[in-house]
């Protein structure tokens, strides 16, 4: 049940509050949604990075 809350606009909206840019945002959330790993991205203006995965 919970795999399915996680869905493209969660993933989405996840980066963007990450301060991760729009074009950024929809490449991470169509990735996680293809092989369910956005991968390692830099996020909170650089000075983090983020992963979400399944």
């Amino acid at each position: 049940m919970e795999g399915e809350k996680r869905g493209w606009l969660w993933v989405y909206r996840k980066a963007r509050s990450y301060h991760v840019n729009g074009i950024q945002a929809f490449y991470r959330a169509t990735r996680f949604c293809l092989t369910g790993d956005t991968g390692s991205f830099p996020t909170h203006g650089g000075f983090r990075k983020s992963r979400i995965r399944r």
